[in-house]
């Protein structure tokens, strides 16, 4: 088949999760490509583009909304192929501009989209059905749900990386099968010197704010504050404050490495106030490395018995505990470490396993179609 993936992403585990997935399949004998935002270098496209949108949605019914339409459907025409990747990278500021572009390019024959912006997906979506193009919708953020209910965009095919999100889906009448993200753990292997919590993407909907609490309330015991999406200038500015006045708290720069990530973790701290599957959790739990998160349920998911679970809304003596526990008794800590490496060697994520999952239902949709 030739798959082409569509995304508003590069970057975290979405993006890396989407160029593995590629790759394995491309070693099974696929055609494929990848769409996406470089989210860099493109400010003043989307500006422009988004006011246009906004203006466009104000006139919807009115008979100057089709001039307006035309014009914005040259912006972010282009595609550009990205050197720095081993699979096949075409960047545009505006995906769904420039997929026209890349289909007489590539010709696919199904369109996958993940972590796609709202207005990306459904002006997608509305070229792949004129084209007569099988669309899919991969679920990995819930946020992404409103691709189904606000802008009434369904796919052919819906997937989900976490059942948590497709039993979501089904509940509101869309059908959705489960398929894990790829998550290659090889690269972030690493014997790490286990003498600090880790925390990945400190943003406020990844609970950074409990970071700083546990850290002031832990004066002992070594955090590091590790960028995964690049963070905004004023989002780097309060972290690099917050750790600036504990000692205890170091911030760290995006790296490629992604077993410099894991190399001094004794535990991953995720208490996220959002439902999500993050990779970092199994490449965490790969090294050995046990998991404090919130009990969101795409996080049980992902935590399985690897790690302690926090109930969301508990409040922050719960999350001072929870890694007092895990930092301090040193035989729960060693259980821990082996439900850990125990889970993440499951078979249901083995890499090789989801990518044929995957291919099949490609499959079946494409043969379908």
């Amino acid at each position: 088949m030739n798959i082409l993936f569509v995304s508003s992403t590069r970057v975290g585990g979405s993006g890396l999760s989407q160029r593995q997935l590629a790759a394995r399949l491309i070693a099974r004998g696929h055609r494929v490509a990848i769409l996406v935002d470089p989210e860099k270098g493109r400010r003043l496209t989307r500006y422009l583009y988004k006011r246009q949108v906004n203006l466009s949605t104000k006139l919807r019914g009115h008979p100057v909304r089709p001039l307006l339409l035309a014009v914005q459907r040259p912006f972010g025409g282009r595609a550009v192929r990205a050197s720095e990747y081993d699979v096949p990278v075409f960047y545009s500021p505006l995906p769904e501009n420039a997929y026209r572009t890349v289909r007489r390019r590539f010709a696919p024959d199904v369109v996958v989209a993940s972590s796609i912006d709202r207005v990306t997906w459904r002006r997608l979506r509305a070229q792949l059905r004129a084209d007569g193009i099988p669309s899919v919708l991969y679920l990995r953020e819930d946020a992404a749900h409103g691709h189904l209910s606000i802008s009434n965009a369904p796919p052919d095919l819906l997937l989900a990386n976490a059942a948590s999100l497709a039993e979501r889906a089904r509940a509101a009448g869309f059908d959705c099968t489960v398929i894990p993200s790829v998550i290659e753990t090889g690269a972030a292997r690493v014997a790490s010197t286990r003498e600090r919590v880790l925390v990945v993407n400190p943003i406020r909907s990844h609970g950074v704010d409990r970071l700083w609490v546990v850290a002031r309330a832990r004066p002992d015991i070594r955090f590091v504050a590790q960028e995964s999406w690049p963070l905004s200038e004023p989002a780097r500015a309060e972290v690099l404050a917050e750790a600036a006045r504990l000692p205890n708290v170091e911030f760290r720069a995006r790296t490629a490495d992604q077993s410099a990530v894991y190399r001094d973790a004794r535990l991953l701290f995720a208490p996220h106030r959002l439902d999500n599957r993050p990779r970092v959790v199994a490449e965490a739990q790969a090294n050995g490395i046990p998991v404090v998160a919130s009990a969101h349920p795409g996080l049980v998911e992902a935590v399985g018995p690897g790690g302690v679970l926090v109930d969301p809304e508990a409040g922050d003596e719960a999350w001072i505990d929870a890694v007092a526990r895990l930092w301090d008794d040193a035989g729960r800590y060693a259980a821990l470490v082996e439900a850990a490496l125990a889970h993440a060697a499951r078979p249901e994520i083995d890499p090789e396993a989801v990518t044929a999952r995957f291919e099949e239902a490609l499959r079946r949709l494409v043969s379908g179609r």
